[in-house]
């Protein structure tokens, strides 16, 4: 995987069995949520209002913010928070803004650039993005390509700047 010609001609493939731009899944991902808490809604509708407690309800069930889960994937990853940011090409002042305002809603890019920092699989890259208000897709290029990388454990920032570039697609960070 040294060479960077392979990595492209091994990107293109991905991109080619992957990328569909009509795809309705990422609209399907976004909406099941929705379409999950439907029956809530006719069950609060039959209800008082007056007598529910919303906050503790949200305190019960709340999940961590995005600035909480990349703080916890840091110090898990045991490695300096400059090590990180420098490796997401965020600089310290953002890194500082994001970490210090519980509730900061980074741009994807960026939630991506710390996903690939930090070395997660899927899995973990998928809930870093959630705790974002995000989710991959496999209708938007960016998506793909970042997946690529991801799937394939390829952490080398260079690389995925290069093929999004190659593809005039927006780099992670910043």
């Amino acid at each position: 995987m040294d060479n960077p010609e392979d990595i492209e001609q091994l990107v293109q493939a991905y991109i080619d069995k992957n990328f569909d731009p009509n795809s309705s899944a990422g609209a399907a991902a976004v909406l099941a949520p929705i379409f999950s808490v439907i029956p809530i809604f006719s069950a609060i509708m039959k209800c008082d209002l007056d007598k529910i407690d919303f906050r503790r309800h949200f305190n019960e069930n709340k999940h961590e913010t995005f600035s909480e889960m990349l703080m916890r994937l840091v110090n898990e990853s045991g490695e300096k928070n400059s090590v990180i940011y420098n490796r997401a090409n965020i600089d310290r002042r953002h890194f500082s803004k994001i970490i210090s305002h519980k509730d900061y809603k980074p741009s994807k890019q960026t939630a991506l650039a710390f996903a690939v920092a930090l070395k997660l699989n899927f899995e973990r890259t998928k809930e870093l993005l959630a705790a974002a208000g995000y989710v991959l897709t496999k209708s938007t290029l960016f998506d793909v390509i970042v997946s690529f990388f991801i799937e394939h454990k390829i952490f080398d920032v260079d690389y995925v700047n290069r093929i999004l570039h190659k593809y005039n697609q927006p780099l992670p960070g910043g």
